[in-house]
Parts: C-alpha cells; structure tokens; sequence
C-alpha cells in the first residue's frame, strides 16, 4: 500500500517537474507572432487609437441637433404677499383681489423639451470632425510603426539568442577536443614523450576555453530569458527554436528601388502627412471665431400652478443669430496659434523625410556590408580548418612547436564563432533594411 502511495506521489512531482520545464519550440514567425501579440508598446498604441476614435465619434455628435428633456417641481411655504394697488383696507388675501390665489400658492411643476441645432457656426464642427479623422489615421500609422519596430526587437532577441546557441555548440566541441588532447599529454608525458611545459600549455588553453564557455552560458541564460518576458511565457519555459526558414534572405536590389519603396511606404512618413492636414483643419477651426453663428430652436413646454394656471402643449421654434465681436478680435491670437502649429508639422515632415533618408540608406549598406562579412567568414572557416589540419600535421612530425599548433586551434574556433555572429548579424541587418522601407508587417 505504501509503496503503491510513494509511486503515485512520484510520479505526479514528475509530471509537475515536466510541465513546470516546459519545452517551448518557436519558429521566427511563431516567436514575431507572439512578440507582437504581448507587446507593452502596441497596447498603449492600440489605446491611442481607441482615443482617436472616441474624440471622431465626439464630433459626429456635434453634427446632430441637441435636444434636452427637463422637469421642476416646487413646494413653498405659504407666503405673505401684498400688492401696491390694493386699499389698505383690503387683506392681501382677499378673495376680491384677481391675484388673491397667489396668497395660497404651495406648488408649482414645469416640463419643458428644447432642441437646437446650430446650421452654420462657421463650419466649425464640421473641421473638427476632419481634424479628428485626420488624427485617428496618424494613430494608426504611429501604431504600425509600433508594430515593425516590436517585430525588429523580437527578430533581433531570436537571431541573438541563435548566435549564443551556435557559440555554446561550437565552444562545447572544442572543449571536448582540448580536453582529450590534455589527456593525450599527460600520457605522452608519463612516458616521457612530452615536456611538462607542453602538457600545461594545453591545460591551460583548455582552461580558457571553459571560462569562455561560462561566460557564454550565463549570457545564454540571460538572452533566453529576456526572450521569454518579450514573447509573454512562462519563467520555468525552455526555449527549443526551429531553424527552418531562419535564413531565408533575399538578395538585395539597387538602392535607388529602396528609397523609392521606403518614401512610399514608411509608416512614419504617412503619420506626418496627415498632422500637417489635422493642423490645417485646426487652423479653420480657429478661424470660425470670426464668423457668426446660427442655429435653429425648437421647444415644448408644460407649466402648472394650482389655482392659478395651467398651461399645456405650448410649442414655440425660431432662429438665433450669435456673432461675437470680441471673439472675432481675438481670433487672430488663436489662428497665429494655430497657424504656427501647422509650420511645425510641415517642418516635422521635411525632418521626418531627411531622417527616413538616412535610415534606409542606413540600413541599406548595413545589409550589404553583413552579406560581405558573411562570404568572408565563410572562407575563413575553409581557411582555418585547412590551417589547423596543416598546423596538426607539422606538430606530429616534430616541425612546428606547440605555441603555432594551440594557435591555429584558437584560430579556428574563433573562425566559427565569427560565423554564427556574422550570420545572425546579416538576418538582423535584412529585417532593420525592410523596417526602414516600411514594407515589415
């Protein structure tokens, strides 16, 4: 019975110690999909969005008429009510008096319903729905922006965390194959076929290559972990990536073709666009203090006074007239106001495109300088594995002193970590070059 207990027990710690080491496998576009997906930066963006859109519906209903439905009712003490062209022999509560119901007056009860609708207030309302319009599409452009540069970031936290994955490999490997020549040495030693030297140069280039493996497994634990916060997982989630399509990396056109594409389509250039447009439709805004207001009325009212009147179904519409001749005055603060913000987004604008500029011709020579690296460190490989095997050889057959053959060796580890920097570089340096386009989605 107890052990039957003691199974059970272990194995659910089991299942929990599994579950709670969890394996999460990603490929690049399932982690960019939930980078995206538990971005901090694009719910705030989205939100922005939420508030343009409250602030448009805001103006559509100041497009309708306004209508209000209002009641009163009072009850007052009975008052002492006298009047100046009554006899002072006469009470003022005399039922001779026409107004002698007043003296007996406790509650009064009004219903009124009023409507107005302004018909021309310098078309005021109708500007500030575009503004409105025109704010809400720069959200969206700002909160797509957002997005590509969460993809970026998500992209970048992926191919860093595959280069620390190739350099642990790498480094693990030519661990093992300092570690076996260590022990090849202290044989050769113990039969007095290597000098102790020799065998404590090999020790302690074995020794630099396990600090250099530490090294590389807490930046690993560190790169895997600022991963799982970005992609919204749990802390105990191990990450397993999938290479496939990793590496996928077009070939690059003519420079010329990316500006072309990058004018057209960054997100950012869209967005000023439409402030400069917004700005303007604020300058009308202000400029509708000059003009008059007119607004059409209508009404329904209900009035009751106990045994005094009672007034039913008394409707009444008209037209009013405003203009401010203060207002007016003081409109051209207002517009300078406005009109200066409108030269700060056209300046914006023109800022905005310089920069767009110089980010994709940025980024351009980036990718193609990555695309260069690549190629040489890939000859490189070829170059110090041919080195080191030729280095290998000479040491065995007494013609090259030890120092040369550890340095080839180095040499060629160096090659292949340069290899998987290089290539999770050049991925990197293509996903920044299609931000800067704007073509990222």
């Amino acid at each position: 019975m107890y052990r039957r207990l003691s199974t059970l027990i272990i194995a659910l710690l089991t299942v929990s110690y599994i579950q709670a080491q969890s394996v999460k496998k990603l490929t690049i576009k399932e982690a960019i999909d939930l980078g995206v997906a538990n971005s901090k930066q694009l719910v705030v963006s989205n939100a922005r969005i939420k508030e343009a859109q409250a602030k448009v519906a805001q103006a559509n209903d100041k497009l309708i008429p306004e209508v209000g439905v209002s009641g009163t009712y009072l009850h007052i003490n009975t008052p002492n009510i006298s009047f100046a062209n009554q006899s002072s022999g006469n009470n003022s509560g005399s039922s001779d008096s026409p107004l002698a119901a007043l003296s007996n007056m406790h509650d009064i009860a009004l219903v009124q319903a009023t409507a107005s609708w302004p018909v021309f207030n310098g078309f005021r309302n109708k500007n500030t729905k575009i503004m409105n319009e025109y704010l809400e599409q720069a959200a969206r452009y700002d909160a797509q922006t957002t997005k590509s540069e969460v993809t970026v970031t998500t992209a970048t936290a992926i191919y860093q965390y595959y280069e620390l994955l190739e350099t642990k490999r790498t480094v693990e490997e030519n661990l093992k194959q300092e570690q076996q020549r260590v022990t090849e040495f202290k044989n050769q030693e113990a039969q007095k076929l290597l000098a102790r030297n020799d065998r404590l140069k090999a020790e302690l280039q074995a020794s630099n290559v396990e600090l250099a493996l530490t090294d590389v497994n807490h930046d690993l634990q560190l790169a895997e972990y600022n991963l799982i916060v970005l992609l919204g997982l749990p802390d105990q989630t191990t990450i397993e990536l999938d290479t496939t399509g990793m590496f996928n990396l077009a070939g690059l056109t003519t420079w010329e073709e990316y500006l072309q594409a990058g004018l057209t389509n960054r997100n950012e250039l869209k967005s000023v666009d439409v402030q400069v447009k917004a700005g303007e439709a604020g300058y009308k805004i202000s400029k509708a203090n000059r003009l008059p207001t007119v607004a059409l009325s209508a009404g329904y009212v209900n009035a009751f006074i106990p045994n005094v009147v009672n007034i039913t179904n008394a409707l009444n519409a008209g037209v009013s007239l405003k203009y401010s001749i203060t207002g007016a005055i003081h409109a051209s603060h207002s517009m300078q106001e406005a009109r200066a913000k409108v030269e700060q987004a056209e300046a914006s604008r023109q800022a905005v495109n310089d920069q767009v500029r110089v980010d994709i011709r940025q980024k351009y020579l980036n990718c193609q300088k990555s695309l260069d690296k690549l190629a040489i460190t890939e000859k490189a490989i070829e170059q110090a594995e041919e080195n080191y095997q030729i280095s290998q050889n000479k040491y065995k057959q007494g013609l090259l002193i030890l120092s040369d053959y550890l340095e080839a060796d180095v040499t060629l580890l160096q090659a292949r970590i340069n290899y998987a920097t290089t290539r999770a570089e050049s991925m990197i340096a293509y996903y920044e070059l299609q931000k800067s386009i704007g073509t990222l989605q």
